[in-house]
């Protein structure tokens, strides 16, 4: 089958806005302007990566259980360097290396965790949920709702396995054509949802941005505003993923973005703050979108070097995850 060009540039296109989040949230989210563009990506970038690892997931009736879990073992293998490697980059920066280890999946590896829970969880799905899409999601709707009321926290990434599991049945879905197109199709309501009631969540519920993150906890009086972030962040996701296009210069970084994601945080820490710290350079969004510049270009010469590359993948590649 033909590659899908635009969904190599959508997922370069995420790469950068997960990049500009890191650095804000890093540097400086207390700016206004920060805060906002931010609280923006946050709303929609990795629900549309779960989205796209949903979509390029095949039915369990098209994959062996062996095949499964050869996958699994590849995730897990990847997960176990990049741990390592992240223990090494505490060490440098002056932390403490043997928490970063016990932190597991520590940071940015929580999407890779989360991969495994969902391509277990829905290869041994009964058939009867399966083939019934809309009560499947609504389902895993129901249980992204009521997960934060739970304490797990970052605790194996479980919590954020099931707060963002919807988004993963829905890409699915949309690959094999099983949900009304009337409600996945770009159209205004999509965006009127977007740009009118997400401001004005933001406005009403200050700790927004926390259980966007999935790992938060909140209490059952809060459950109508996490669904409407649910619903605003659900019709952006769409609405993105519908107005995709193919964009040369971001295909490459999209074919390989497992690399970018995964070294991205490293050269965040050990290049690009101490610079920044050192040298007093200002936090503003102008600075930080060229602080995203540099780390790209860095990254863009780290990924000519073969061993880097295999680092990533070293027993297969990951056709699931955000490569």
């Amino acid at each position: 089958m033909e590659r899908d060009h635009s969904l190599d540039s959508l997922k370069g296109f995420l790469i950068i806005l997960v990049v500009i989040g890191h650095v804000i949230t890093i540097l400086d989210n207390a700016n206004v302007i920060n805060h906002a563009v931010m609280g923006l990506i946050y709303s929609f970038h990795m629900p549309l990566f779960i989205l796209i690892s949903g979509y390029l997931t095949k039915p369990a009736s098209q994959q062996s259980e062996g095949k499964l879990w050869r996958g699994v073992l590849d995730l897990m293998v990847t997960i176990v360097i990049f741990q390592l490697l992240t223990a090494c980059r505490l060490y440098l920066t002056g932390k403490d290396p043997v928490e970063g280890l016990l932190d597991f999946p520590h940071g940015i590896l929580w999407y890779l965790m989360c991969l495994v829970y969902w391509k277990i969880i829905f290869y041994y799905s009964p058939k009867a949920l399966v083939n019934r899409p809309v009560l499947y999601i609504s389902l895993a709707f129901l249980v992204s709702l009521l997960s934060g009321l739970t304490t797990l926290g970052n605790l194996l990434s479980i919590q954020r396995a099931l707060n963002f599991y919807p988004f993963f049945l829905m890409g699915h879905y949309i690959h094999q054509r099983k949900l009304n197109d009337k409600w996945l199709n770009c159209n205004l309501s999509h965006l009127a949802i977007a740009v009118i009631l997400l401001p004005l969540i933001f406005w009403l519920y200050p700790r927004c941005g926390k259980v966007l993150n999935g790992a938060d906890h909140y209490p059952f009086a809060e459950i109508p505003q996490k669904a409407a972030i649910l619903v605003c962040s659900t019709a952006l996701t769409l609405l993105v993923f519908n107005l995709r296009r193919d964009v040369k210069w971001l295909r490459p970084i999209g074919k390989d973005s497992l690399f970018y994601y995964l070294y991205h945080y490293l050269i965040l820490a050990l290049v690009v703050v101490p610079v920044v710290e050192r040298f007093n350079l200002p936090h503003n969004l102008a600075f930080v979108l060229l602080y995203t510049a540099v780390i790209m270009g860095i990254l863009l010469l780290l990924h000519k070097v073969k061993f880097l590359r295999w680092l990533t993948r070293p027993t297969a590649n990951h056709h699931n995850a955000p490569r």
